[in-house]
């Protein structure tokens, strides 16, 4: 499920419109006496809002609900294994910014520590760039019987989302394996 733009940061409401930048046309002229998007003058910048709220006139970018979003994260538990390479876990609480990092095999290992607030910062910005919350909810290669089950839980302020796998991986698998190896100090994957 990927992030929704058009919901109003402020209000939470739907109803939302793009703003459009640039030199008008006579469509889009008559396109915003329908209100079907707002104009948003000739000159453009990279701070320019992207979307209009009709109900509170809130205005923001892509950029602010993307920060807004991954600011909502919670909690990551993830798991990734299979038969012959055992299987790792971590589970990161973002309030209390306690990681707990566990492999099994023939034997468990456990290990715990607590990250700092810059290095959970750092980690967020690097969920932002593999654009984790843009992943879809399943990942399942049907060909193999066997292989290697990875899944995601994303504990956000309004609900649990669960992202899992069967054999097959979004592109950005090794880089979010990088990143959890980068804040655990330990291997995954």
């Amino acid at each position: 499920m990927a992030i929704n733009y058009r919901k109003c940061p402020k209000c939470g409401s739907r109803n939302v419109i793009k703003i459009l930048y640039g030199e008008p046309t006579g469509e889009a002229l008559f396109m915003e006496a329908q209100g079907k998007i707002k104009l948003g003058g000739c000159l453009i910048t990279d701070i320019d809002p992207e979307y209009y709220c009709n109900n509170c006139e809130n205005e923001w970018n892509k950029k602010e609900i993307i920060d807004k979003v991954y600011g909502e994260i919670k909690g990551i538990k993830a798991s990734v294994g299979g038969y012959f390479q055992g299987h790792y876990k971590i589970d990161i609480d973002f309030v209390s910014r306690e990681l707990n990092w566990n492999h099994s095999l023939e034997l468990e290992v456990s290990y715990s520590k607590t990250i700092s607030k810059v290095t959970l910062e750092e980690f967020v910005e690097g969920l932002k760039v593999v654009k984790l919350l843009n992943w879809k909810n399943n990942y399942v290669d049907h060909e193999i019987l066997d292989g290697t089950q990875w899944t995601i839980e994303i504990k956000q302020s309004s609900r649990i989302r669960e992202i899992k796998g069967d054999n097959k991986f979004p592109k950005e698998w090794d880089n979010f394996c990088n990143l959890m190896k980068w804040l655990s100090d330990k291997d995954f994957g």
